[in-house]
């Protein structure tokens, strides 16, 4: 590796770990028996469980006071994800929308959100993504990275693999030129956005700014990228070519629309699979048997990876707005109320998995809420399950894959954005 690929990695690894401290405040790095203590006790709960535990409110980040409840039931929240025109998602963009012009996917509602997802979701779709797999995914994660790796014996599997490689995957999806310079920016800039939000007023007052600046640092240099990519005229199978041959509401984008629209997917096209592949495989880990398992049965590698999701997701929570008086577990909801949705507690609910707490390969699976639920479902879902499926199948050809001991045990932390702050391991190299 050359000296600016480290220098690019310790940027990226600062910044999640900027983001990984903003939302896990003074929460217990292992929040379920908390959330099983809220199920049991207030389910529909009075109050903010961010902002009591120190950590920036999704559900009212400008601090006006706002009225907030949150959720702890998978049946309650799954209500509130499926019906959008009840709960309404504008607030999303409360808290780093802003640096991005507050064109947010997420935060759409009605029939723009409608309409702007019918017209990008065609190269997510499963189909087109799993066309990819052996075509763009694996090539990238073995070439790339697994076999660099291999000889070493050990690495910071979070640093070295599972931040860099969801990165240059999507962004050779997205029709980029492979430059190493232009990814590490890219993913720093995108990373320092979602770090916008901090309760500390000190530290806030430099990753606010901060984020205004990499918002319109990302603006300045995709301009050009979508110019010169429109300019030659070729128009690719990746997803700048989809969006300059496609139209919405019977025009085409233009290039200012692309650049913005191509900022807004960057924000969620890696940190959030770093932190699924990472929390994925701190679990496997922590159960050999259930690893073994997995590396006798390959076919259990796609449910592999859906487990872990349930069982310890990396978005922890979602924020909605009560679009008129609603009712939800016998408790009345006020027109304006904001419910924060404590999808990290409804994935454990006993109510809907059996023995919760287990990490259960042939688990009967429920629709899971890890990717958000109804119509606001993750746009890049299937690219992230794929990129996890693949990077997972070839992690498990490291043989006597194990913790490193000379390293503190990694912990998953967070109520939200939950991630290792490193993932040490050891394997087995030929001949040592």
């Amino acid at each position: 590796m050359t000296g600016k690929y480290n220098a690019m990695l310790d940027q990226m690894v600062r910044d999640y770990s900027l983001v990984t401290h903003g939302y896990s405040g003074v929460a217990p790095a292992n929040p379920y028996p908390m959330f099983e203590e809220k199920r049991a006790k207030c389910p529909v709960m009075h109050g903010d469980l961010l902002q009591e535990n120190s950590i920036p409110s999704m559900a009212d980040y400008m601090m006006t006071g706002r009225p907030v409840v949150t959720l702890y039931r998978y049946n309650d929240i799954h209500s509130v994800l499926m019906n959008p025109d009840d709960w309404l998602s504008y607030i999303v963009g409360d808290g780093f929308g802003a640096a991005v012009d507050n064109l947010l996917l997420t935060a759409m509602d009605g029939e723009e959100h409608t309409k702007y997802r019918k017209t990008l979701q065609k190269p997510f779709m499963r189909g087109q993504i799993r066309k990819l797999m052996e075509t763009l995914i694996r090539p990238v994660v073995v070439n790339e990275f697994v076999e660099k790796l291999r000889p070493n014996g050990k690495a910071d599997l979070l640093r070295e693999f599972a931040l860099p490689f969801p990165i240059r995957a999507m962004y050779a999806y997205f029709g980029f030129p492979h430059d190493e310079d232009l990814l590490g920016n890219l993913a720093s800039w995108a990373i320092q956005v979602v770090a916008a939000p901090q309760t500390d007023p000190e530290v806030a007052k430099v990753t606010i700014p901060q984020s205004m600046v990499a918002g319109q640092s990302m603006f300045e240099t995709l301009m050009p990228i979508v110019q010169q990519y429109r300019a030659r005229g070729e128009m690719r199978n990746d997803i700048l070519g989809y969006m300059m041959t496609t139209e919405h509401e019977g025009e085409k984008f233009s290039d200012e629309d692309i650049a913005n629209f191509i900022r807004m997917l960057l924000l969620a096209a890696g940190e959030t699979t770093t932190r699924s592949f990472a929390n994925m495989m701190v679990q496997l880990l922590e159960e050999p048997d259930v690893l073994e398992e997995l590396r006798q049965d390959r076919s259990l590698v796609p449910k592999a990876v859906m487990e872990t999701m349930r069982r310890d997701p990396t978005a922890g929570a979602v924020a909605r707005i009560a679009a008129r008086d609603m009712e939800i577990g016998g408790m009345t909801i006020p027109k304006g109320t904001a419910v924060l949705c404590s999808i990290a507690s409804a994935n454990r609910d006993p109510e809907v998995y059996d023995d919760p707490d287990r990490l259960w390969l042939k688990r009967p699976m429920r629709p899971l809420l890890s990717f958000g639920f109804g119509p606001h479902m993750c746009l890049g879902m299937h690219m992230a399950l794929t990129e996890m499926e693949v990077a997972l199948e070839e992690i498990l050809d490291l043989p006597g894959l194990r913790f490193d001991p000379a390293y503190p045990k990694p912990e998953i932390r967070g109520l939200n954005m939950r991630g290792p702050d490193a993932l040490h391991v050891l394997w087995d190299v030929d001949g040592a």
